[in-house]
């Protein structure tokens, strides 16, 4: 097992739930209590976790029952201690202003890699209310962009899981790829969209609608990149890359040599997994 994913299928986010891992071996769960167990009974594996799903400053969240509220807390503070030794990526509005703070501070989280604004205005974009933007363009422009986040996220992923890339990498990686494919759709025309995304646009609408969304979709972006952070060591890397390099035939004096050689790895602080890395190389 290569990472472990919390993914909520719930309003606003259900698109997330369709992401996959094709070159990678990710474990999936939708649920908090089998997440969390999961998570306290490795403690000592070093996992990779990913968490896509509501956040606040404080704490992840989940849609509410009660009519009166949007959400309810779901994974809090006190929880957090099933993040220690471990690298937590949350794809999840604001939770690196607080909570992302107390995996690493409090409970022992290598890295926290999380945003510290809300998100979700990237995948709901829409003209104001007397724009005259047919329903059906809004919706195909947002699908595409929710379609281009999860494509990017799963590849920048899937990198960091099979070569030994640290955390600060990914962030750079993802963020560009992910500007670049959105960027790309304004030099498409609506018949190159439909190739690709399989989401049909008139190109008249195209042309006068679509791609002023676009261009405010991206605008967002900018302020939202610069705000996709890492709280603690910034050069872990992810021990399953030595699963891929003995899958290519690779020894273990040439796993060791290669990871006594990385930057990332001679720069890593946390002198437990450090340990855990080179022994991991040496067993094989």
């Amino acid at each position: 097992m290569d990472a472990i994913l919390l993914c909520m299928k719930k309003k606003g986010i259900r698109f997330f739930s369709k992401i996959t891992f094709p070159n990678t071996i990710v474990f999936k769960t939708y649920e908090r209590n089998s997440f969390l167990k999961l998570l306290r009974s490795r403690k000592q594996f070093f996992d990779n976790v990913l968490i896509m799903a509501h956040g606040a400053n404080n704490a992840i969240l989940t849609t509410s029952r009660d009519p009166n509220k949007c959400y309810t807390t779901y994974i809090e503070k006190k929880d957090a201690d099933a993040f220690k030794n471990n690298f937590v990526f949350a794809v999840s509005c604001l939770t690196a202003n607080e909570f992302g703070k107390c995996c690493v501070a409090e409970k022992g989280c290598i890295a926290y890699l999380g945003y510290q604004v809300e998100i979700g205005c990237l995948f709901c974009a829409g003209p104001g209310p007397k724009s005259n933007t047919p329903g059906s363009v809004i919706t195909a422009v947002n699908t595409i962009v929710k379609h281009i986040f999860v494509s990017e996220l799963s590849k920048s992923f899937e990198v960091f899981l099979k070569t030994p890339v640290s955390v600060q990498v990914l962030r750079q990686r993802f963020a560009f790829e992910l500007e670049k494919r959105l960027s790309e759709l304004l030099d498409m025309d609506a018949d190159q969209v439909y190739s690709q995304y399989q989401i049909r646009i008139r190109e008249r609408h195209y042309k006068a609608f679509a791609v002023d969304m676009i261009l405010e979709v991206l605008s967002q972006l900018d302020n939202i990149l610069p705000k996709l952070i890492c709280i603690g060591d910034d050069n872990y890397i992810s021990s399953s890359f030595i699963r891929y390099r003995i899958a290519d035939g690779f020894s273990s004096s040439q796993i060791s040599a290669e990871l006594n050689s990385n930057p990332f790895f001679q720069r890593l602080a946390h002198t437990e997994y450090k340990k855990f890395l080179k022994d991991y190389a040496a067993s094989f």
